[in-house]
C-alpha cells in the first residue's frame, strides 16, 4: 500500500531577525504527527496562486498550518487592530490551495490560523481580536474543550480534554456548509468545525501537533491519514 502524501503549508521567517535572509518555516511537529500516522509529509512553501493546482496535484491531503492573522479584506472588513502580523502573499496562496483542494475533492485538515483561513475561504468571518486565548508558554495546555456528541471530532477528542490556546483571532460567523463541533466552555469560542455531509474538511483551533504525547492529539493525525 502506497503512503498517503500530506502537503503541509509553510510560512516564511526571517533568520536571524533583521538579516533580510528568509527561510521557509513550519512546525516540525506537524510532520511528526503525519509520519507517526504512517503518512508522508511534504512542506509546501509560500508561492503564487497559479502554483496551487500543481501542488494539490502532488498530494493526497492538505494541512493548513498556523501562523499570521488572516487579512480582513478577505471577509469584507477593515483592520480593527493595530498589528502588523499579516502576510498577504500567504493568504492569497493558501486561499488558492483551498479552492483547488476542494475542486479536486482532497481532504483538508486546518489548524489554528488554517482553520480561520478555511472558514474565510468558504464565506465565513472572524473575530479580529479575542482576549484570554494566548497562553504564556507554547508548551502545555490552557483550558478544557467541550465536544459535540456524535460529531467526527467526538470520536477523536473527548469532552473535558485539555487543549492549548495560542491565537489572537477566532471564527465568528461560520461559513455555509460548516458545523461547529467543539467550543471553549469559558466563552463559547468555536474550537473545531467540520463539513456537513461527507465532504472531507476538519478545522481545529488549537495546536494538536504541540500535544502529540496525548493520545487524543495523535488520533487527529491518524484520522487525517487513514480516514478523512
Amino acid at each position: 500500500m502506497e503512503q498517503v502524501i500530506v502537503g503541509i503549508t509553510g510560512n516564511e521567517k526571517e533568520m536571524p531577525a533583521m538579516s533580510g535572509i528568509r527561510f521557509d518555516a513550519v512546525s516540525r511537529h506537524l510532520s511528526d504527527g503525519v509520519k507517526e500516522a504512517g503518512g508522508l509529509p511534504i512542506i509546501i512553501p509560500v508561492g503564487t496562486p497559479d502554483l496551487a493546482k500543481a501542488y494539490v496535484n502532488m498530494i493526497d491531503k492538505l494541512i493548513l498550518s498556523g501562523g499570521q492573522n488572516v487579512d480582513p479584506r478577505f471577509y469584507g472588513q477593515e483592520r480593527e487592530v493595530d498589528c502588523d502580523d499579516y502576510c498577504l502573499e500567504r493568504d492569497e496562496f493558501e486561499l488558492a490551495l483551498v479552492k483547488e483542494a476542494i475542486r479536486q475533492k482532497k481532504p483538508i485538515f486546518a489548524v489554528c490560523r488554517g482553520m480561520q483561513l478555511l472558514n474565510v475561504a468558504l464565506g465565513g468571518t472572524l473575530n479580529q481580536k479575542v482576549e484570554h486565548h494566548w497562553q504564556k508558554a507554547f508548551i502545555g495546555t490552557a483550558h478544557e474543550v467541550e465536544v459535540k456528541p456524535d460529531s467526527r471530532v467526538s470520536h477523536l477528542v473527548t469532552s473535558g480534554s485539555r487543549i492549548n490556546s495560542i491565537h489572537h483571532q477566532s471564527v465568528k460567523e461560520l461559513a455555509p456548509g460548516l458545523i461547529a463541533t467543539a467550543h471553549d466552555p469559558r466563552d463559547g469560542t468555536i474550537e473545531a468545525f467540520e463539513s456537513e455531509g461527507d465532504f472531507p474538511l476538519l478545522g481545529i483551533q488549537w495546536h494538536p501537533e504541540l500535544l502529540l504525547e496525548s493520545a487524543n492529539s495523535q488520533s487527529l493525525f491518524d484520522y487525517l491519514v487513514h480516514t478523512l
